[in-house]
């Protein structure tokens, strides 16, 4: 028995097979499976070739897929540099990319004055700008709203005046760069700087990049995931809410509304980029130590910049580009700056305003925009600077600041929650299936397959030999174990083992089942062939005990053995509107092209069985390869509203830093988990479920409702047999006693009995 996973080949065995081969090659038709293996060299698949099995293969298929996204990333920039520049498609592409969807209630501001120079006064103030939710009781009727708040300073002087919105880093406070705090020095607290300069300033309160309200994951991050799940993002939020500060400083009585500007700096930057670029009232747009080239910046960056399909549409230079023919000024950012500047210049060369984009390229090392900059600014919003004016008194108690930010943070939180709550609804009035025949439901279910298509990626059809190598794992009394590695795109190769039952009869084709491991497992946890005291009393030996029963048996290795390089795979692949399950999707469709080819195998009869991750996997899986006929989705199932947005249940996908997979954008507007099995249906579907499994919603009720709608589904195709739900009394593990026999009976297959397990 091998059980070395260094197994090598003996070469000379291969070329002495590789010279018979011709020889016994007539004998493959006429005595079927036995005569395949004879035509290959020793220890091999059919059809395949020698496998020189990597030392680190999950090391080897990380590196793949990273390097296959970066690669798609960089095609993407190349699509965007030959394509027509459209701003209005931009503009509107980016509406949607960032969530800026939401339409803000009617202003009514409050301005309460906190402090003063001889020049200018400085006030908090605040408006509502949404309910808490759009509908019933989400809505709220206490009163409590997201609202903006933000610090004017607001000069003394008649007349009218320039204005700007300035907006700090994500590590700063408003009060920071007002000057109402000792955290910066006096030439940092730029908000203070620019109303020196002769402009009415109103600086936003918006949530910081720390862990201030939540200790396990900063506030930004936690606040993007909720609202990513609902078509949202805090970037898009911000933008909105430096438009409902435009409108605030229309208003004010000392502000030319003709000449409003918006400053950041860092994620200010970013955020007054975009805002430039989708408010055509603010004239002038100073962007200060962010401007990049984001084909691996994006990646790279902090997690709240993570925005769906971004870079298959566009990089800072196209959206720099929108804001043409007004004023843009760039001050300073990342290592290729410059030559996102020149593309960036050639844009609005094309719109006929070239003069109007600038670029600062001083080494000023100051966390605000550089005096030059400053300065460039003025020239288009032409300040009138008279006074000199002495420093302002720093407040004594910071508190209100810290009261604001927490309940800038909390706003936002429940509204975004609260979206996730009405999602519901909303899926109710998508979800209306024709189910008066099996033929009507998959017409139905055409277009509901097209969203799914949408959330996965659309990736391109594998293409070319399948260069299928092998290398003997595993020689049993009863089944022979080999490593399989099938190639999916050039650079990109599925793996996994594949456990073949001795005994098959020549001409006979026997159904196969994958088995797919979870979170931090590998092929070998699940199939159970060597003892494993830790992967056992999880996987109950599932692969041993299938292929004992005659089935042929595959387990692939997904990439989830560690967190952090899994987040790096779904950074990259976001950005193209891609995700991780998809490529795996594309993987398992490629084994499933070599397996048809094998004499022994029956390619109407696949099945899928996954735990946790592998639960996960078979249910995304599913509604993508028809060629799976039935489905065990174990360990997994849930309500998914409540298992990636709710605030207080343990298991809940936001408590967990390393859990980016579980997030798709807008998402639960269109999906939960009972709606990804109606588009496995009419196919058969089981859901296995511990009655003590930790991975499951409490209480139960919400997980059995969405249960519930997949087995009524069925019942009302006249199928009530393939849509079931083995419940088991045990804790998150494979159980079996009632998936196995579905699989006997959905794949038509009687065990022989001398294969049955003990």
């Amino acid at each position: 028995m091998v059980h070395n996973g260094k197994a090598t080949v003996d070469h000379e065995c291969c070329r002495l097979a590789g010279f018979l081969s011709g020889i016994v090659r007539g004998l493959i038709f006429a005595f079927g499976f036995p005569a395949v293996l004879l035509a290959q060299p020793t220890g091999l698949l059919p059809g395949t070739t020698p496998w020189d099995f990597p030392p680190d293969i999950a090391a080897e298929q990380y590196t793949e897929l990273r390097r296959y996204f970066e690669a798609g990333i960089t095609k993407a920039a190349g699509r965007r540099r030959i394509a027509k520049y459209d701003p209005s498609a931009v503009r509107e592409d980016l509406r949607r990319t960032i969530g800026a969807v939401d339409k803000f209630l009617p202003q009514q501001a409050v301005v309460k004055e906190i402090g003063a120079t001889a020049a200018f006064t400085f006030s908090l103030v605040e408006w509502p700008l949404l309910r808490l939710g759009n509908t019933g009781s989400t809505s709220g009727s206490s009163g409590a709203m997201v609202k903006q708040y933000g610090i004017l300073l607001e000069t003394k002087r008649s007349g009218k005046h320039p204005a700007v919105v300035a907006i700090p880093d994500a590590s700063l406070s408003p009060a920071d760069i007002a000057g109402l705090t000792t955290r910066l020095p006096q030439r940092e607290q730029f908000a203070r700087s620019l109303a020196v300069h002769g402009y009415v300033v109103l600086v936003p309160f918006f949530t910081q990049r720390r862990a201030f309200s939540q200790p396990w994951l900063e506030d930004r991050a936690w606040l993007v995931r909720l609202g990513y799940q609902v078509g949202r993002h805090l970037i898009g939020s911000e933008v909105q809410q430096v438009s409902s500060a435009v409108d605030f400083l229309e208003k004010r009585q000392r502000v030319d509304p003709e000449r409003i500007g918006v400053v950041g700096s860092g994620q200010g930057g970013l955020t007054a980029l975009y805002s430039a670029a989708l408010d055509t009232r603010i004239k002038a747009a100073l962007v200060a130590n962010y401007f990049d080239r984001r084909e691996r910046a994006a990646f790279d960056e902090s997690e709240d910049r993570m925005l769906w399909k971004h870079l298959e549409r566009s990089g800072d230079a196209e959206v720099a580009a929108a804001i043409a023919p007004r004023a843009l000024v760039i001050d300073r950012g990342g290592p290729e700056v410059l030559s996102e500047f020149e593309r960036a210049r050639t844009l609005f060369d094309q719109a006929g305003a070239v003069q109007a984009i600038r670029c600062i390229g001083e080494a000023d090392q100051v966390h605000g925009p550089a005096t030059a900059a400053i300065e460039r600014f003025d020239e288009v919003l032409h300040p009138d600077v008279e006074w000199i004016i002495s420093a302002p008194q720093t407040p004594h108690d910071p508190e209100p600041f810290y009261a604001i930010a927490n309940a800038q943070f909390s706003q936002w939180q429940a509204r975004y929650r609260n979206i996730a709550i009405e999602a519901y609804a909303e899926r109710d009035r998508k979800w209306q299936p024709d189910t008066s025949s099996l033929a009507n439901y998959r017409k139905w279910s055409q277009s509901a397959r097209e969203r799914y298509l949408d959330l996965i990626g659309r990736f391109p059809a594998p293409a070319g030999a399948l260069e299928p190598r092998s290398v003997k794992l595993y020689d049993e009394p009863g089944f022979t174990g080999h490593r399989l590695s099938v190639r999916v795109y050039d650079g990109v190769h599925a793996y996994g083992i594949l456990l073949v039952p001795k005994g098959i009869r020549p001409g006979e084709r026997r159904p196969a089942v994958f088995v797919q491991h979870g979170f931090g497992g590998k092929p070998e946890d699940i199939l159970g062939v060597v003892d494993n005291s830790r992967a056992d009393p999880v996987y109950a030996k599932l692969g041993r005990r299938l292929v004992q029963r005659g089935y042929v048996v595959f387990a692939p290795m997904i990439s989830v053995q560690n967190s952090p390089d899994r987040n790096a795979i779904v950074r990259r692949s976001h950005l193209l509107g891609q995700t991780p399950v998809g490529i795996e999707i594309q993987k398992t469709g490629r084994v499933l092209d070599y397996l048809e080819t094998l004499p022994f195998v029956d390619k109407d009869r696949f099945a899928f069985y996954g735990l946790s991750y592998g639960g996960f996997t078979a249910l995304w899986t599913s509604p993508a390869e028809p060629r799976f006929k039935a489905v065990v989705c174990s360990g997994h199932f849930n309500d998914w509203n409540l298992k990636t947005t709710d605030l207080t249940e343990g298991t809940s996908f936001v408590f967990y830093k390393d859990t980016l997979d579980m997030f798709n954008f807008d998402l639960l507007h269109n999906f939960n988990h009972s709606d990804l099995a109606w588009l496995t249906a009419p196919r058969a579907f089981m859901i296995e479920i511990g009655a003590t499994d930790g991975v499951e919603m409490e209480p139960r009720r919400f997980v059995d409702a969405e249960m519930e709608r997949v087995t009524a589904l069925y019942r009302k195709l006249g199928i009530p047999g393939r849509g079931r739900i083995a419940r088991f009394n045990g804790p998150h593990r494979i159980d079996g006693a009632e998936a196995i026999p579905f699989l006997d009976e959905m794949l038509g297959w009687t065990p022989p009995r001398r294969n049955f397990p003990r």
